[in-house]
Parts: C-alpha cells; structure tokens; sequence
C-alpha cells in the first residue's frame, strides 16, 4: 500500500490548500494518526486540513488547532451507498491521506483526481506473529512509524509522538474537578499553593478494555489498588459508563474507598485529567494511547496481544510488562475468551510485578 501513489504526489505551486485525512476507527488508532497531521500543518501552514473519522472517535480530533474541520461519520450513514455520495465532498481536495485503507476508505477515495496516500500494509508481518511464530518474524513498525511512511512521498519528515488538545471547556473543567475532590490521601492543610493534586498527583487506573483477553483480571485489580494506595497517591478509575459493569467488585470497592474515584466522563473531560495524573496503570486499550499523547508515562499490560505487532504506548518512558507466553499473541485485536482455557498472559501478570513497574515509573518523574 502506498508504493503506487508515489508519483502522483507531486506539490502543485504554492504547496497543498486542501488537505483531508482519513482514519476512521479506533480509538487508539485515530490518537497515532495525529503526528501526521502535525506534520502536514507545519509543512504546508496555508493549508485547510480536515479530518474524516466516525463520529463516536471525533472527540480526538475536534479540539486539534491544526484541524480546521471534522467530518463525522454517522452511525446511521456508513453504508456503500452513503459513502458513495459522502465522496463528492473529497473532490476539492488537492491532497487525501488515507490512514486505514479499507473498504470504506477505498469506496471514499476511489474517484478521486488527487494524489491519495496510504500507508504501507504490515498485515502479513502481524499474522505471521499471530499464525507462524515459529517462523521467527521480526517485529512490525510501530503505527505511527507506518502512518509517517505515507508521507515518504512527499519529502516530509514526522517526528515525535502524538499530542492530543482537549479544548480549554476540558482543562478548566479538570482543574476544578481536582480541586472540589480532596481525597482522605489529599493534605488536611489549608489550601496552598501547590495544590494537594500536584504535591501527590493520582494515579490514573484504567481496567477496561473492548476484548476480555486484554483485560487484566479483576481479582488483581483490588489488590494492586490497595497496595497503590497505600504509596499515598488517589486513585482516579477511567472508563465508559458501561464499561463499569465489568468489574462490579472492583467498582463497588472504589465507590466505599475514600482514597478513589471513577470518572465516566467524556473523553475530552477525561483526557484533561489524565494530564494531572502522575502515571496510568492500563491493558492494551484506546486510553492507553490517550493518556499516552497526554503527556503522562503509563504501565502497560499486554494479555492476547503483544507489543511487537505495533501497537505499544509511543514515546519514551513508559513500562511495557508482557508474559510472552508460548500462545502470546493469539489475536490481532483480542478475544471473548482465552483459546487454551488458561489465560496464564493475564493472571500470572502478578500485582506485585505492577507495582514494582508503577514505582519505576513515579521514581523517575
């Protein structure tokens, strides 16, 4: 993918104006796209970039001051049809960077007179890791190395790892939000400067994920939280509504715990406070990344899949534990359930070994 449109690329004079991006799912996924995006406002500052993506992930882009606008995909307008007709609105484009490159993308892109730029597929090198471990497969690129090759074209260079801009109704709202909480672990002192939330940040918990072979499980969750406690940071859980169900002990054990709280707030709202944490404890999950382009180091666990196949919290500092059992990975994305039975990937990835990543990682802020 990619390789095709290389000399179709060629600037026009003055440089691109219309610029669209494309990824249109996941979480994760539209989070590693935003260096590229970077890239091309700085490249090209004149242009008007904007971005296509399904409206339940538009929260990632909407705040980006490089983004003029945001095309959202309803949920009740993605048939072939729909996007048939959506394609009309690409055709005053001068430039499409398609970053998913699937069926509906291709539908999109199809008829289009301007240069379209992909990203080259590392599919085969992720099933190979998947279905032929033992043919040795070296590890595929991370993501945001294989969406900066689509601008190889192009002559432009993309560097660092994704920052995400919630918009500033979400940092005043967090900043309030950390001040109206003051947790048993919080200073009984007067309010003083700094605050009790940037002498003793929280720590940011994020136990869910779309796949239950990716979570970790629950029964390690409560002891890591007292043990996590007991170093004196709150403990602030972060998931959708529903998501809280999955863990209905873990949940009711927050909700009697003075020391923590669980946010189900929007993800901007989220987002901010992620930035005021002092690390975040997570599964291979979409947050994992967002705190990730937030700023904050996390510890990240990785169950049915492992971060060879790309997809690792970017930047430096963070902490990566992965059993790399004989099984691991089975999936690309995840599973309803262990296919061996024994899910040793998750439940012999000890609280103990947790904690010791997560003091690693406050030691070294």
């Amino acid at each position: 993918d990619g390789g095709g449109v290389a000399q179709r690329a060629a600037r026009p004079a003055g440089g691109f104006r219309h610029i669209a991006v494309i990824r249109l799912s996941s979480l994760g996924d539209v989070v590693l796209t935003l260096p590229v995006v970077h890239a091309l406002a700085h490249a090209y500052p004149l242009a008007r970039i904007s971005y296509w993506v399904k409206e339940e992930f538009r929260d990632v882009v909407r705040f980006d001051p490089a983004i003029a606008h945001v095309r959202e995909l309803d949920r009740d307008a993605r048939r072939i049809e729909d996007l048939v007709s959506m394609s009309a609105e690409l055709e005053d484009c001068d430039l499409i960077v398609d970053l998913h490159h699937n069926l509906r993308t291709r539908v999109l892109t199809a008829r289009q007179k301007s240069p379209v730029l992909t990203a080259p597929s590392q599919r085969m090198v992720r099933e190979r890791w998947v279905r032929a471990r033992w043919t040795r497969p070296a590890a595929a690129p991370h993501v945001t190395a294989r969406y900066a090759a689509a601008l190889a074209p192009l002559g432009i260079a993309v560097s660092g790892p994704p920052r995400m801009s919630v918009g500033a109704e979400a940092e005043a709202w967090a900043r309030a939000w950390l001040d109206a909480w003051r947790p048993a672990t919080a200073s009984l002192a007067p309010d003083d400067e700094p605050a009790w939330h940037a002498r003793r940040p929280p720590i940011a918990m994020f136990p869910a994920a779309r796949h239950a072979t990716k979570r970790w499980i629950e029964a390690h969750w409560l002891v890591l939280h007292e043990r996590l406690a007991a170093l004196g940071h709150p403990l602030l859980y972060c998931s959708l509504d529903r998501e809280r169900a999955l863990f209905p002990a873990l949940a009711s054990f927050v909700e009697q715990d003075p020391r923590a709280h669980w946010c189900s707030e929007p993800l901007p709202r989220m987002a901010a406070l992620m930035s005021h944490c002092a690390t975040a404890v997570t599964c291979d999950t979409g947050l994992m990344h967002v705190a990730a382009a937030r700023g904050i180091r996390v510890v990240a666990m990785f169950g049915s899949t492992v971060p060879e196949l790309g997809f690792a919290p970017s930047g430096a500092g963070h902490v990566v534990l992965c059993r790399h059992e004989p099984c691991q990975p089975c999936t690309l994305h995840g599973r309803a359930e262990c296919p061996k039975g024994h899910f040793r990937c998750m439940k012999e990835l000890s609280p103990s070994d947790v904690q010791s990543a997560v003091e690693a990682v406050l030691a070294a802020r």
